[in-house]
């Protein structure tokens, strides 16, 4: 009878030890504290490279974590000394708190990495404005409500995705120093003519080749970055240098008027996609401010 009453006690036991450890695993499910959520600076459930590509940049220098003063921040107001963070820590504090970030170039994807980031920024008891992240933002969702939000916003080019980036890039050889730039002073034209978006032809070339947007153009198409800096101060004797959308449209039109003056198609760049994306935004009453809060970085200014 003794030994059978220990029996049934450890039996017990167990099934309590047993229900107490499953309800303690159903907690950790439940709250989001399983192991690999509280490891320090471990990047929980999105992989380090993704989470690298997909969150948008800061827009501001890091802060002195040592700091004790404000400092004044990107959008003109005070903010800690010790804001924002570093890059490298906003990353990783978004990858602990979501499992993936959407990558698409579309306008909601995109709005969904700023808010995800920016929760990032507040975990890590700094403020938005201590990064243009918030403005930026803020010019994202008023984009909502044009219909063919996506397209504008792929062709304007913004260089914040790994798709968007990889379009860029293929642009990047072609950019130079003008020569020969009569009309307009060579450091404006090199400032303010918008990259062409697509790798210098061969001006040897006797076959076509495939352009950025997927048929042929002439294998020695485009020109240099360079001849198409002269090309337009040969013909203009200055450019609009605003952010503000109709300089931005004047100065694509003009490079494509150089284009087709070199005897290549606009179809040998990608200036007509975001020459399109910049006119699309023409009804809209707050584009002005749209295009600046978006970051697009073709001007000086911009």
């Amino acid at each position: 009878m003794y030994r059978r009453g220990v029996s049934s006690r450890t039996r017990k036991l167990v099934i309590g030890g047993a229900a107490a450890a499953l309800l303690g695993s159903a907690l950790a499910v439940g709250t989001g504290m399983g192991q690999a959520a509280v490891q320090p600076g471990g990047n929980a459930g999105a992989s380090s490279g993704d989470i690298n590509a997909l969150v948008p940049a800061l827009g501001f220098s890091p802060g002195d974590p040592n700091a004790t003063a404000d400092r004044v921040g990107p959008t003109g107001v005070n903010v800690p000394g010790r804001c924002p963070p570093t890059q490298a820590q906003v990353n990783a504090q978004v990858a602990l708190k979501n499992a993936s970030l959407p990558s698409g170039t579309d306008l909601e994807s995109r709005i969904q990495r700023f808010e995800k980031t920016l929760s990032a920024i507040q975990d890590l008891k700094c403020p938005a404005s201590s990064t243009t992240l918030l403005g930026r933002l803020n010019s994202l969702t008023a984009l909502r409500a044009n219909a063919n939000r996506d397209n504008i916003l792929r062709g304007l080019g913004l260089n914040e995705t790994p798709a968007d980036r990889a379009a860029a890039g293929s642009g990047d050889g072609a950019a130079g120093g003008a020569t020969g730039n009569a009309g307009a002073n060579s450091g404006n034209i090199d400032a303010l003519v918008p990259a062409l978006g697509f790798s210098p032809g061969d001006p040897n070339a006797t076959a076509d080749r495939v352009g950025p947007t997927g048929v042929n153009v002439p294998g020695r198409c485009p020109p240099t970055q360079a001849q198409v800096n002269a090309q337009v101060a040969l013909k203009n004797v200055s450019l609009p240098s605003g952010t503000d959308l109709e300089s931005r449209i004047q100065r694509f039109e003009k490079t494509l008027s150089a284009i087709q003056d070199l005897k290549c198609p606009a179809s040998s760049t990608t200036l007509l996609g975001r020459l399109n994306s910049l006119t699309a935004l023409r009804a809209n009453a707050n584009r002005d401010n749209i295009l600046r809060g978006l970051g697009l970085n073709e001007t000086p200014a911009g």
